[in-house]
């Protein structure tokens, strides 16, 4: 893979932004200058990827796909277009079926959409692949949150399952990831409901190239988000206009470059500026497993743009909150993809529920460090006034949403997690296929 290299590396403390670099090509046999090893090249300021160092990375690699009620073929192209050496983890929120009307008009079983995803599971399973299924309200993930002490993430109405919401999901998956893939060092996230499968692949691979740019993670973290090169949309009379920005990432993007200005919510840059921060809302991202472990996550959709906010506190925000710091360099990789991507439309009232989430997010993690009359305070005023303005307010409290957040997954005894949950293989909705021995149905 060929990229351009980054000109321009903001640092906070332990946090360091690095620009937002693009894939000019998505394989290339033609070796550039050789720069430190044998697999990473440069020439006229790209930067080049063999693909055997990539695959080294993507076999090293957990991919969690979550996923709610996306039709099954789209989501069979997702784990279809993952490279094969990824281990794929599927948490599913999925409705479960009750009852239907059958053929004969008696009351039998509706057709489950979860019983056709693990069936699709075994046949990837079948042919090498290796996919972990699980659905998010299992009991029994339930249950082994519960013993590993992760009770936070279970539904307070029943404490028999675990609560709704993305982020609730990747927390799972990436506990699964530890518990049963502890030797992986890297952990990537791709949604479920993509209409261009060949996309996903471009996905992982820009991943790797994400963590090859970067020291290996025994010096520092890395986490590496993907800004979608465009989100086509369908206009009156069928013409595609491939807007450069989400309605959501545009309002998210735009509050988190005034905050990551060189000087930390300063003096803003030119209004004619290229955007310094592109991926606040990268649903597509991916980072080693020692930060995973170690990061705060945020509930629902506020998980993504969270991701700044708590690296930010920890490795650089100094207000006296008793928090673990950050104990290494963690570096934010960029990327531009070449694939435009394809998903499912939202209504306004829903990507007015994302924005206010991930602004609630920065407002809420941001707000003890509002020195009185300090950048960020002025900048957490602003806030609120945008959301007032724009109807991103909790009317029950007044103030933007506030999401729930969550320990780091190490602070949970992992043992015992997969203790519990490796009992109920292949009992309840927790599913193992073209995996080792020890962990497989």
């Amino acid at each position: 893979m060929r990229l351009t290299s980054p000109a321009t590396m903001r640092r906070y403390g332990q946090l360091h932004v690095a620009e937002e670099v693009q894939i000019l090509d998505l394989d290339v046999q033609t070796r550039c200058g050789h720069r430190g090893n044998s697999s990473t090249y440069v020439a006229k300021g790209d930067v080049c990827f063999s693909r055997s160092s990539l695959d080294d990375i993507l076999s090293a690699m957990v991919i969690v796909v979550p996923c709610k009620d996306e039709e099954l073929h789209v989501i069979w192209g997702v784990i279809a277009a993952i490279p094969a050496p990824c281990v794929v983890l599927l948490v599913s929120n999925c409705r479960r079926a009750t009852t239907r009307d059958n053929k004969e008009g008696k009351e039998g079983e509706e057709e489950d959409q979860y019983t056709q995803l693990v069936e699709m599971s075994r046949t990837f399973g079948a042919f090498g692949r290796q996919v972990l299924t699980i659905h998010q309200k299992d009991p029994a993930a339930a249950a082994a949150l519960r013993e590993s002490g992760m009770s936070q993430l279970l539904d307070s109405a029943d404490k028999r399952v675990t609560r709704n919401g993305k982020g609730e999901g990747m927390v799972l998956g990436i506990a699964l990831a530890e518990a049963f893939y502890p030797q992986k060092r890297y952990i990537g996230f791709v949604d479920a409901d993509n209409f261009n499968p060949c996309s996903v692949g471009e996905y992982c691979q820009a991943f790797a190239a994400g963590f090859a740019m970067s020291r290996r993670p025994e010096y520092e973290d890395t986490i590496v988000r993907l800004k979608w090169s465009s989100k086509p949309k369908v206009r009156t009379g069928g013409t595609i206009e491939f807007v450069p920005e989400g309605r959501c990432s545009r309002i998210v993007n735009a509050w988190l470059n005034r905050l990551f200005v060189p000087s930390l919510g300063g003096a803003q840059p030119r209004e004619t500026a290229r955007p310094f921060i592109t991926t606040g809302n990268a649903g597509e991202h991916a980072m080693t497993m020692a930060l995973a472990r170690k990061l705060r996550l945020a509930a629902g959709y506020a998980i993504e743009p969270f991701h700044f906010v708590d690296l930010l506190v920890r490795g650089c925000l100094d207000g006296g909150i008793s928090m673990q710091r950050l104990d290494k360099p963690v570096v934010v990789r960029q990327v531009r993809t070449l694939s435009p991507h394809y998903h499912r439309e939202s209504d306004d009232e829903h990507i007015r529920k994302m924005w206010a989430a991930g602004l609630g997010s920065i407002y809420h993690g941001l707000s003890p460090y509002c020195a009185e009359g300090g950048p960020i305070l002025k900048l957490c005023e602003d806030m609120r006034a945008y959301a007032v303005n724009h109807n991103g307010i909790d009317k029950a409290t007044g103030e933007l949403p506030c999401p729930r957040i969550y320990p780091p997954v190490q602070t949970m005894n992992i043992r015992r997690f997969r203790d519990v949950l490796e009992s109920s293989i292949g009992k309840g909705s927790f599913h193992a296929f073209g995996l080792s021995d020890d962990v497989e149905d």
